[in-house]
């Protein structure tokens, strides 16, 4: 169990990642303060870290885009029980579409979601983290340093088909990770971005591929084979943990994402014929779809 001083935040914690990370912490003994706007499954997931046993500090409900909203929670988090030791911010949504029909609207909640999402958590946790320094060796050597992990996407390195508007708000999450891994070094914070490969979650079935039937048989079964090829939620947070533990500054969830992060910077040729490869795939299966 940790000591009462220190407690982890996780966002987005109502399903998927979110939730199983709040769960996985729970049973590390972590004290917790969770959120999502899904009120349902948020409450459901604060009954089931109560079940097993977690001290649960705090479950509100937020959304990450609303920053005074984010503010409030993190100053009173703060103003009760002092700085957070690690936050897990997951929260975020996935809308694919190509550049031509994809309406502005939706490129713009991506953004508000994902990137500036990302940015209202680390500007609300942070600075309390920050003043508060670096833990005392023997602290650190018990639980770690404080933490800031952002959950990107493997789509914010790799030119996935009509992923346009969902990487540019994935992208934007590992280059600020990578300028605040060295900004808040000095304070005694660990910066660690996360960018998942496949993973089965809710979004999975319920994506939004703007301007095609979900309900078209070839795309069932493209959805189909996609879910055959992700990890469950609940191994993509053991790796995030297990990531996180080895201080790794870019968390993957898979092979096949590290692989092809590989083949971007030693074997340009490779990747570019890999992903004209899924484009193509993409093209074929979207074809006989289109709304």
């Amino acid at each position: 169990m940790f000591g009462t001083r220190h407690y982890a935040v996780v966002t987005g914690a109502a399903s998927g990642i979110g939730r199983a990370l709040a769960l996985q912490l729970a049973d590390l003994g972590w004290r917790l303060a969770i959120s999502d706007i899904n009120s349902a499954g948020l409450e459901a997931t604060a009954r089931d870290c109560e079940a097993r046993g977690a001290e649960l500090i705090d479950a509100s409900v937020v959304d990450v885009a609303d920053a005074d909203a984010v503010d409030s929670w993190a100053s009173g988090l703060a103003q009760q029980h002092g700085p957070a030791h690690t936050v897990h911010h997951v929260g975020g949504i996935s809308i694919w579409g190509r550049v031509d029909t994809m309406p502005l609207e939706k490129w713009r909640t991506l953004i508000d979601v994902n990137l500036m999402g990302t940015i209202h958590v680390a500007r609300a946790f942070t600075p309390a983290m920050m003043k508060a320094g670096p833990l005392p060796r023997q602290e650190q050597q018990e639980i770690g340093p404080r933490r800031l992990v952002c959950v990107s996407s493997s789509a914010g390195i790799l030119a996935l088909p009509w992923h346009a508007a969902y990487s540019a708000s994935k992208g934007g999450v590992l280059a600020m990770c990578e300028v605040l891994r060295l900004d808040l070094a000095p304070y005694g914070i660990r910066v660690h971005a996360v960018a998942p490969g496949a993973v089965d979650t809710g979004l999975v079935r319920t994506i939004d591929v703007d301007g095609v039937d979900m309900d078209n048989p070839r795309v069932r079964k493209a959805r189909e084979l996609f879910q055959g090829h992700a990890i469950s939620p609940e191994k993509c947070a053991e790796i995030i943990l297990r990531g996180v533990e080895k201080n790794k500054p870019l968390i993957t969830t898979g092979a096949d994402v590290a692989l092809a992060r590989w083949a971007q910077v030693n074997a340009p040729w490779l990747y570019a014929g890999a992903m004209r490869g899924i484009n193509r795939a993409f093209r074929w299966v979207a074809k006989d779809a289109m709304l």
